[in-house]
């Protein structure tokens, strides 16, 4: 049987030619914008998914609820992770990435370290969050971190409600298996630092 993602039937806008490096240099805060974010450890250690990290990870995920950003979703992978949330009014962005990494982080304790910065983008108007969201549900399957008939228990999405995918999760909380190929699809037109 054949689901339907109808949340990709969004049109996808182009992706634009950039032909400046100037883009690179200076992070742009624009209040209430939407923005994906990339964060990945130190060197790629693969340390996040240890057990004792967990905790702390999604106290910073929980973290991202009041005036400095709202979550849509996020998750863990075992050397990054990806966010999407709205950029609140009070913190700029780059303050926004360092409170996250310092609170993933047990404010320090623990004996590994991030990277410095991050890949972030600011979703245009022309582009769906969802398919951003999407993306960041998916990428653990993609990875073949976890069978497809099985949820991946590192993702967070605190209102389901704010996308049309998650609809189409079976009981447990896993994707339809056609969903790799949707992502596939889907991955090369976004703006993920891949």
């Amino acid at each position: 049987m054949s689901v339907t993602v109808f949340a990709m039937d969004i049109p996808l806008p182009r992706r634009p030619v950039r032909k400046t490096e100037r883009l690179r240099r200076g992070r742009i805060s624009i209040p209430e914008a939407v923005y994906f974010l990339t964060v990945c450890t130190h060197r790629r250690a693969p340390v996040l998914l240890r057990e004792e990290n967990i905790p702390c990870l999604r106290d910073a995920f929980g973290a991202m609820t009041g005036d400095d950003a709202k979550l849509f979703a996020a998750t863990i992978m075992p050397d990054h992770a990806h966010l999407l949330f709205r950029l609140g009014r009070r913190l700029a962005l780059g303050r926004v990435m360092a409170k996250f990494k310092t609170l993933a982080r047990g404010g320090g304790r623990q004996g590994w370290r991030w990277q410095e910065n991050g890949f972030e983008h600011r979703l245009r108007p022309d582009e769906p969050a969802e398919h951003y969201a999407f993306y960041i549900f998916m990428n653990p399957y993609r990875a073949g971190l976890a069978p497809m008939e099985e949820p991946w228990p590192f993702w967070t999405c605190p209102e389901p409600r704010r996308f049309l995918f998650p609809k189409h999760l079976d009981a447990k909380g896993a994707p339809p298996p056609e969903w790799l190929d949707e992502i596939e699809r889907i991955a090369p037109r976004l703006r993920t630092g891949e």
